[in-house]
């Protein structure tokens, strides 16, 4: 008997060292993945504002080298400077120095600031050599109060390769911040964005109250292993709070900026532990901690599953007008085409652009440029109200619509009644003086065949939209399959507009 209650007492403890040890490498698990996907989703957003700032400075180096333009008037100058230049909340203005370090153009600004910036890193990098895209370390900005900044310079050259000055960017330390306090990955957590050269730009927590910026610590053990071993995670204690962390790591894109992510065991594993030493205890009690662990698995996996659909959906959706982006437009026009092949049915799509669009940006700014589109986005989804229907954002000023068992006629009527209510609704409560936006619309409708092309029923929609433009704006346009001779037909029903 007693070799049988042994017997007994050694499964029951092997089998609880087992479930414990399960647990423990789940939980390990869920912390670690929890850690990527922080990592992924804000290396990714970061990558992506900083190309677009990236792009902006491109285009305006490529606008000082071309020929002429510094012969331009002063506000047409600017104008072809400053034509790509990206707007953002926490975008300083995009500046131009001479060879000397002197500000001769800054976005937003008539008169350039008489500053003289020779003695930035982003200056003197660009002097040195062929630095390409130069990311400076943080710096309080003269041209902005002393806003903590960091810039992105090119090199601006003559024919011959000389240096003619700098085209910058600046951008707010407040940006990086603004992701990072978002981040909740437990206590004793850290999560830093660091120049490949140590310096660090921002920290989350810090330790002196001004997220670390500036602070190099190229010398560490941690920055050390993440430049010796890109990418691979580890274990460190840090050097700047003393804490034992496990990093995940990654660089930025081809920016020369580290992101890092590190969580404590001992605070993603307390919870875990206090479980097993109860257990451990309470052996009377080990079914009933079981069944709490196995749940409060299943809670965490589907927390993660929730994050992951959360992130499936931002990949698909617009930020600027919550409709679904081009990337989802796609997918949805490839299934109701096939799913039209099937039953033998009619399918619309819509094209719609808004009327000088550029216009707007160019006198009202950016800002009420981005209030317009959200205000049409939502006008179009009230008026494409049938549960089939789908809206998208096509890109830029364009938007498009997919109409499932709908011909020519009806869609043309739906786009005639969505132009109206556009033209009528009110562009930005802010801005008074944009009384009215239009839209034109390219209407294309097909009797689906099994060898029927998305594609092409996009491309008869543009084909409308460019008869609609063409015909003086303001209006819809339809593609008939059965007139291909005389493809466009156009028209505009009395509106009084």
């Amino acid at each position: 008997m007693p070799f049988i209650v042994a017997v007994l007492v050694a499964v029951i403890v092997l089998a609880q060292a087992l479930t414990l040890w399960r647990s423990y490498q789940a939980t390990w698990s869920l912390a670690s993945i929890s850690a990527e996907n922080v990592l992924n989703t804000i290396a990714a957003n970061i990558e992506r504002n900083l190309s677009i700032i990236d792009l902006s400075v491109r285009g305006a180096v490529d606008a000082f080298s071309a020929n002429g333009v510094k012969d331009l008037a002063p506000e047409l100058r600017r104008v072809v400077l400053f034509d790509r230049a990206a707007s953002a909340q926490y975008l300083g203005q995009l500046v131009i120095l001479d060879r000397n370090g002197d500000v001769i153009e800054a976005s937003g600004s008539r008169q350039p600031h008489q500053i003289n910036l020779a003695d930035r890193d982003y200056f003197r990098a660009q002097v040195n050599g062929q630095a390409g895209l130069y990311v400076s370390a943080p710096f309080r900005s003269r041209l902005r109060d002393n806003d903590p900044s960091i810039a992105l310079s090119r090199r601006i050259s003559g024919p011959d390769g000389s240096f003619e000055g700098v085209v910058l960017a600046a951008l707010r330390l407040a940006f990086f911040q603004s992701l990072l306090d978002t981040v909740n990955l437990g206590p004793e957590s850290a999560i830093s964005i660091t120049r490949t050269d140590g310096t660090i730009i921002v920290r989350s927590p810090s330790t002196d109250d001004t997220g670390n910026s500036g602070l190099n610590v190229a010398t560490s053990p941690v920055f050390q292993r993440m430049i010796l071993r890109p990418g691979e995670p580890f274990s460190e204690r840090s050097q700047l709070d003393g804490i034992d962390r496990h990093y995940l790591h990654t660089i930025i894109g081809e920016f020369p900026l580290l992101l890092s992510v590190g969580i404590s065991p001992a605070a993603a594993m307390a919870e875990w532990t206090e479980s097993a030493l109860i257990s451990s205890a309470l052996t009377v009690a080990m079914c009933m901690l079981l069944i709490v662990l196995v749940r409060a698995l299943r809670l965490a996996l589907m927390r993660s599953q929730e994050v992951e659909a959360q992130l499936k959906i931002l990949a698909v959706t617009d930020e600027l007008t919550g409709l679904p982006n081009r990337r989802a437009f796609d997918l949805a026009l490839g299934s109701e085409m096939r799913r039209a092949a099937r039953n033998r049915s009619s399918l619309a799509v819509l094209l719609i652009d808004v009327d000088h669009f550029k216009r707007i940006n160019d006198r009202f700014g950016h800002a009420v440029g981005d209030v317009v589109l959200a205000r049409i986005a939502r006008e179009i989804s009230r008026c494409i109200r049938r549960p089939g229907d789908f809206a998208a954002r096509y890109g830029g000023e364009e938007f498009v619509a997919i109409l499932p068992a709908t011909e020519a006629g009806g869609a043309s009527f739906l786009a005639e009644r969505m132009r109206l209510t556009i033209a009528s609704m009110e562009p930005c409560p802010g801005e008074p003086s944009l009384a009215k936006v239009t839209v034109s619309i390219g209407v294309a409708a097909t009797l689906a065949q099994p060898s029927s092309s998305g594609a092409e029923l996009v491309t008869w929609a543009d084909r409308a939209l460019y008869e609609a433009k063409g015909a003086g704006r303001n209006r819809v346009a339809c593609y008939r399959e059965d007139e291909r001779a005389t493809p466009m037909s156009s028209s505009r029903m009395p509106s009084g507009s």
